[in-house]
């Protein structure tokens, strides 16, 4: 892992968080964040009007860049996208809507400028409603060049060995805004910006909060949404627990959809005799679940993913999550004036999608995107200005210390076989209903990646999962 000398960028001129920004703070709003924003950076508007964004220059702007022949796309001037997204999700309406915004706000951003190399990007959301992805994929299967940023709860349907909704036999490629199952995460065919492989798991978290927390994080339950792709997650967790020598005390499953009672689960956290909760699934949930682990005299805390700096962490108060704790991968909106990247986001979002969710997938799907465009450029270069698809994947394999321009901690996207989870990460807390940073102190003890904490040590193998990703027989990438 390479890292980036600790470096804190001087806050830029203006602060220009989205209007009446509430959601983070535990309103009701779609946005996330803290302040009050009338205008956008002059810093920030300069480099959105050049393809520049954050620290990537040359991103998006006039060429003659073209798509390879039988590809689609090929002889117009349009680059069409499919991005897979949950949204109509009955179960939770607006499921990874901050996926579909950001890509909204990219592609929009980035034809204003040019396009990438001259291709104008067209959009295509493939929108699997939770349940079926299946069909999300016969919309994008032979009409789209790629998939980026976009990502479905239940990736591992999309091989579903069927020519018209089958990921390898529709011959797509993906930079995905995340990837949940072994069989995604390690299959062939996808570089992911923030790798998540089913192999190796972060652990750098829950040392942190092991250092912060001693006495509460001996005893750990965890409690997991029942499906097969959320399982795996909390087979991963249990191996980074055991890493840190914590002990887990039970492992408890809910219902994906949720219960109308969180009576029940409450009380057999309650008696499992944990000090720390750790919970896989959605911020909505457990809002619900810790809101009735209070109302039953819990006295523990929970540990939450990255996913849970969500307006719907909020859903029953502010006080009802009140001391939680949540690792963060992305930069917190709170801080937007120290990361410029971060700041662009905002003011794309603010500009092209005004109702957009902020949320952490919306900052991954930039980055995908963001990988995506400078692998098409430079697969320009080097193809004869002609896009192919495995000419890009192996642009996006050779980027190493990406940042999304400065979105994110250091990762190393790479082939699936070569793929490993960064140990970066930094704890944000839960305090009179906003998102404060815990560890580390920008700057301070623990910082040695602008703000995120990147312990040599810091990531744990999970041999278990090894040989489940959906492999093309021979592929390399």
């Amino acid at each position: 892992m390479r890292r980036k000398p600790v470096l804190v960028v001087t806050a830029v001129a203006a602060v220009a968080l989205v209007a009446a920004a509430c959601g983070a703070s535990g309103g009701t709003s779609n946005q996330a964040g803290g302040g009050d924003a009338t205008t956008t950076s002059a810093d920030t508007a300069t480099a959105a009007s050049t393809g520049q964004f954050g620290d990537l220059k040359d991103v998006c702007g006039k060429g003659d860049l073209k798509v390879g022949d039988g590809l689609p796309g090929a002889g117009t001037d349009e680059l069409p996208i499919g991005v897979a997204t949950d949204r109509s999700s009955s179960v939770r309406p607006g499921l990874n809507k901050e996926m579909w915004d950001a890509s909204v706000a990219f592609t929009d951003w980035c034809n204003d400028q040019g396009g990438i190399g001259g291709l104008k990007i067209k959009p295509v959301e493939a929108d699997a409603g939770l349940f079926d992805v299946q069909k999300a994929m016969t919309v994008v299967c032979h009409s789209v060049f790629a998939m980026v940023g976009g990502g479905w709860a239940q990736d591992n349907l999309q091989f579903s060995g069927k020519d018209d909704s089958d990921f390898h036999k529709c011959g797509l490629v993906d930079i995905p805004g995340f990837a949940v199952s072994p069989q995604k995460s390690d299959s062939s065919g996808q570089v992911q910006p923030v790798p998540n492989p089913g192999t190796s798991v972060s652990n750098t978290f829950i040392h942190d909060y092991a250092k912060l927390y001693p006495e509460q994080s001996k005893k750990v339950a965890i409690a997991y949404a029942d499906l097969p792709a959320l399982t795996v997650v909390k087979e991963k967790y249990k191996a980074a627990l055991a890493d840190a020598g914590l002990e887990v005390v039970d492992e408890i499953p809910y219902p994906a959809t949720g219960m109308s009672d969180w009576t029940p689960l409450a009380q057999k956290i309650i008696q499992s005799g944990e000090g720390t909760l750790m919970w896989v699934g959605e911020a909505g949930n457990v809002g619900s679940a810790i809101s009735k682990l209070k109302e039953q005299g819990w006295k523990g805390h929970a540990l939450l993913e990255t996913n849970m700096y969500d307006p719907l962490l909020f859903s029953q108060g502010p006080d009802a999550v009140e001391g939680s704790v949540v690792r963060q991968t992305v930069y917190p909106i709170e801080e937007a004036g120290k990361w410029p990247a971060t700041q662009q986001y905002l003011d794309n979002l603010k500009k092209y999608v005004p109702d957009a969710k902020v949320a952490p997938l919306g900052v991954q799907s930039t980055s995908a995107w963001l990988l995506f465009a400078t692998a098409a450029n430079a697969c320009g270069k080097a193809n004869k200005g002609v896009l192919e698809r495995t000419c890009i994947l192996e642009q996006a394999a050779k980027q190493k210390d990406w940042t999304g321009g400065g979105l994110h901690a250091p990762q190393d996207p790479a082939a699936f076989s070569e793929q490993e989870s960064s140990p970066c990460s930094m704890l944000l807390l839960v305090k009179n209903g906003k998102f404060e940073r815990l560890y580390p102190e920008i700057g301070g003890t623990g910082d040695d990646a602008d703000g995120f904490h990147c312990p040599k040590d810091g990531v744990t193998k999970v041999p278990a999962n090894a040989g489940m990703g959906v492999v093309e027989p021979g592929a390399k990438i």
